[in-house]
């Protein structure tokens, strides 16, 4: 009787179907999956994806899911990322955020949108604005002048494109 090996146990969890390889086992509550690779020893599925396709990961450095969806272990839409490019590449809006928008939160006192990003720990203000389209496309430029890994301002999306990788996504997101 011979067992499958690691990498056959592995590759066997996941749904290559689509653009993003899904991963069909044991999903975390934050939305990443989980694979047992010995008795006692667990590893979070796309990074071992990730050292299987592509190598070590460098110390100090996160993997990145391009792709924005957490169960995704394709290779392709992962990389080595610091802290930082990893925070900096969010495609939506904080859990907290009532406006919806990312960097975007709306103030009671004045009734208009207020724009603020951090970089490197210090906040941006990117101004006041009466409408949230105006307060969106003003955090989305003052993103783009900050950050070096924001792909989701960087790259287009299509509506019919961004509805089906959202159905995949572990959380609600907004391109804006």
């Amino acid at each position: 009787m011979s067992s499958r090996s690691e990498k056959e146990r592995f590759w066997a969890k996941v749904d290559k179907s689509g653009d993003c390889w899904i991963w069909t086992a044991y999903v975390l509550p934050v939305g990443y999956g989980q694979f047992g690779i010995r008795k006692t020893k667990m590893a979070l599925a796309h990074r071992y994806a990730y050292e299987d396709a592509i190598g070590p990961i460098p110390d100090g450095l996160d993997i990145d899911h391009m792709c924005h969806n957490r169960k995704c272990v394709n290779p392709a839409h992962l990389r080595a990322v610091t802290r930082k490019q990893n925070l900096e590449n969010h495609s939506g809006a904080n859990r907290t955020n009532l406006s919806g928008v990312r960097n975007v939160h709306f103030h009671k006192a004045t009734q208009r949108y207020a724009v603020s990003v951090t970089h490197n720990g210090k906040s941006h203000y990117g101004g006041s604005f009466a409408r949230l389209e105006e307060a969106a496309a003003a955090a989305k430029a003052l993103r783009l002048s900050l950050h070096t890994h924001n792909d989701a301002d960087r790259i287009p999306v299509t509506v019919k494109e961004d509805q089906s990788v959202r159905s995949e996504r572990a959380e609600p997101e907004s391109n804006l």
